[in-house]
């Protein structure tokens, strides 16, 4: 809500009891009536100059005028009163041409007279008045509140309860700017239920401030519903103002929150043409900013980037704030495309503003996130940790939010990982994952609010549904029976005939439906029994792969502590392998329980992955090029974790031996099915490959033992042979489709 234009509108209709012309001559009141009336006509005379749509010079100084000449007849009759009025009246006037500090002086002024020579409501006029000469930003929010409420207490004492909700209801909306959400979900559902209590209908106003201040408190069920009521209340007034442009967009925001990016298009879409149609620059601006945010999430990043533009440009002229709000969304587009050189155009203009002077530390730190997130991706890691480095201590102060707390992780993990300081990455990394799998748990809680809306929603719509059909039978019932009451009429004989036949009827139908019902009842009950069997199955199933996973996590986590006190080469080695087959049987799981499907690896993701994990965690893995051909192809966990621990052992071993020294090479894997429905698996080198294959066939060790009987279990052959030049490795097996009575296999 506008500060100036909510308290220009409130005091005005406060104040002025008549509308009269702004055209005033001094003279011609003098003799027609007493000073003090005078000063009330007076009083109304500026009012209707104030409250004329817009600021015009000559209005300003009209009102001014009639100030001046209030004071000067108070004076002389040393009427105490109206010398505060005149103030009152002053102060607006300056407050409307924009001079805060010296509007904030005589409303003070007039408080002080008022508060002991005027009215009650006067009094709380001049609080209001003083209160409006604050901004609604930092260190003047708590005074403003302060001043608001006060004047909000006197119009309670008053019983006027209208002024009451409506000065709550500002008071609300200056809570939640103060990030005060509990005073302000207290303050506007007291409002609301004084506009309830007044009959007043216009209140989806107070409902989207409701839903905008339960989104912020993560209440997303409460949010949906409190927007969505806005919504429908604004259209049933056929409300077009710039408040219906925001109610729509708040409800854009609550969808945008959970993810539901087709329905936070709807609304933006819907708020976009009101703030167009009411020259709403800054709507536009926000509005063309939430919809660039949809697009870029949906990889549509040349039309984010048009919609970036189009918000600049309707802006009448741009702050550095705003500004910069735009191009770090620019930046954040151009590196999601890999395009650095754009990329670098909008980091340096970010720079340019981040070493200003006077600039806010909240815009600093959303500053020090995107440049840092740039130079990373450019690979200037040392640069990017100075910004990180800033960011993290100043975090106490000037928090951010945990996606971004997850991205500086990652970043951090990037910068150790280039470093070679493998202990640190793997640290930030565990952070990474922590705060990930938090916020995915929060977004899961997201949609299941929206759920639970939707189907309270729908059963409410079905509840009128079999109203409006019992009603209806209810109708014909009725009807059926005037039909029965006229035939009787027609003859004792067909009387006593029909009430037999109709009695008889009514009894077996009524037999019948309580059977029918009782069934019914039945079935549904049995239903339900099933679906919440299905659910609970579900979820323990995700939670059992949870705990797998982070079974194996520890155990890799123990397994790298340990490897902190031991020197010995070989002993190091056998805890990395352990490690790396660990890892690969914990990512099965982790894909488990983050996915709907509880039985199936796609092996199109999980490969690629895995050798990922290994390239990064290896030694040669930077002078070694890997290819990966992929079919989609998606195993059951039985065949997958020994798949994942063949691929493992095999591309280990080209790591280790393949390429000596600083050798570069290619590492090819390929997992492909024929016509017959075998999987191959193939895994080759073009490294120094083997001298004697019978003898790295027959040996004790234990990779090739594991590859061997890992094969055996998939009812699979395994084959080694050299490639002139490395090495190829490769199992056939055949592709299984398990029976959902087997699965149980994967549990035990």
């Amino acid at each position: 809500m506008n500060n100036n234009l909510f308290i220009a509108s409130f005091i005005g209709i406060l104040l002025a009891t008549t509308v009269v012309g702004c055209q005033w001559r001094r003279d011609s009141h003098k003799a027609a009536m007493p000073d003090t009336m005078r000063v009330g006509e007076l009083i109304r005379h500026a009012e209707r100059c104030l409250d004329k749509p817009g600021s015009f010079a000559l209005d300003m100084d009209s009102a001014m005028d009639m100030a001046g000449e209030m004071e000067r007849i108070s004076s002389q009759q040393q009427y105490k009163r109206g010398i505060g009025l005149s103030r009152l009246l002053r102060a607006k006037t300056l407050r409307e041409r924009g001079q805060g500090a010296q509007a904030r002086e005589m409303a003070a002024q007039a408080l002080e007279i008022l508060g002991q020579t005027g009215t009650a409501r006067e009094k709380a006029q001049a609080l209001l008045e003083l209160g409006g000469s604050y901004s609604n930003e930092g260190d003047d929010l708590s005074p403003k509140i302060a001043l608001y409420e006060q004047g909000m207490q006197i119009y309670a004492r008053l019983g006027e309860k209208l002024s009451e909700a409506q000065l709550r209801e500002f008071i609300g909306d200056l809570y939640q700017l103060k990030h005060d959400y509990p005073n302000a979900l207290s303050n506007l559902k007291k409002a609301l239920s004084l506009y309830q209590e007044v009959g007043y209908k216009r209140l989806q106003g107070v409902y989207g401030l409701l839903g905008y201040v339960y989104v912020q408190t993560d209440n997303f069920q409460e949010s949906l519903r409190y927007n969505t009521l806005a919504v429908k209340i604004g259209e049933e007034m056929k409300d077009s103002g710039s408040l219906m442009a925001s109610i729509y967009s708040r409800l854009g925001d609550c969808y945008w929150s959970m993810e539901n990016n087709q329905q936070a298009m709807v609304y933006y879409n819907k708020a976009l043409p009101l703030a167009y149609a009411n020259k709403d620059s800054f709507a536009v601006m926000n509005i063309q900013t939430n919809i660039a945010r949809v697009l870029a999430r949906t990889k549509r990043y040349r039309q984010a980037l048009d919609s970036i533009n189009v918000g600049a440009a309707i802006a009448p002229e741009l702050d550095v704030y705003d500004e910069s709000a735009f191009n770090i969304l620019r930046l954040h587009i151009y590196m999601v495309m890999d395009d650095l050189p754009q990329a670098e155009i909008y980091f340096r203009k970010l720079k340019k503003v981040y070493d200003q002077e006077g600039l806010h530390e909240n815009m600093r730190q959303a500053l020090r996130y995107s440049m840092a997130s740039y130079l990373v991706k450019a690979g200037h890691f040392k640069e990017g940790q100075q910004y990180l480095d800033v960011m993290f201590h100043m975090l106490d102060r000037y928090p951010v939010i945990k996606s971004k707390r997850a991205t500086t992780e990652y970043l951090y993990y990037q910068i150790d990982s280039a470093a070679g300081n493998l202990g640190a990455a793997i640290a930030h990394y565990r952070n990474f994952k922590s705060i990930s799998d938090s916020l995915r748990n929060m977004m899961q809680s997201r949609q299941l609010s929206e759920l639970q809306f939707q189907f309270e929603t729908e059963k409410k719509d079905n509840d009128i549904k079999l109203l409006v059909q019992k009603s209806q039978a209810q109708e014909a019932s009725l009807q059926k029976e005037k039909i029965i009451r006229n035939v009787t009429i027609a003859g004792v004989f067909l009387l006593i005939v029909f009430l037999g036949l109709i009695y008889s009827r009514y009894r077996n139908k009524k037999i019948m439906n309580i059977r029918l019902e009782i069934q019914r009842n039945e079935i549904n009950r049995q239903n339900e029994d099933l679906r919440r069997l299905v659910d609970d199955k579900e979820w323990l199933l995700k939670e059992i792969h949870h705990r797998v996973k982070n079974n194996l996590q520890v155990i890799i986590s123990l397994l790298n502590t340990q490897s902190r006190y031991l020197n010995n080469k070989d002993a190091l080695d056998a805890i990395r392998n352990s490690q790396q087959r660990m890892y690969s049987m914990s990512l099965i799981h982790q894909r488990l329980y983050q996915t709907d499907n509880l039985s199936k690896i796609d092996m199109r993701w999980y490969i690629p992955e895995l050798i990922g994990y290994m390239k990064d965690g290896h030694e040669a893995g930077n002078n070694t090029e890997f290819i990966v051909n992929c079919e989609h192809i998606e195993l059951e966990v039985v065949q997958a974790v020994p798949l994942g621990l063949i691929l493992n052992e095999a591309v280990s071993n080209s790591l280790k031996y393949a390429f000596p020294g600083e050798r570069k090479g290619v590492i090819t894997v390929s997992l492909q099915m024929d016509h017959d429905k075998n999987c191959q698996l193939s895994i080759s080198d073009d490294g120094v490959g083997i001298k004697d294959l019978n003898e790295a066939l027959e040996s004790d060790s234990l990779g090739m033992r594991l590859m061997q009987g890992l094969s055996d279990q998939l009812d699979g052959v395994f084959s080694l042979r050299n490639n002139h030049p490395g090495v190829f490795i490769g199992v056939t097996f055949p592709y299984h489709e398990f029976a959902p009575e087997n699965r149980k296999y994967i549990l035990n």
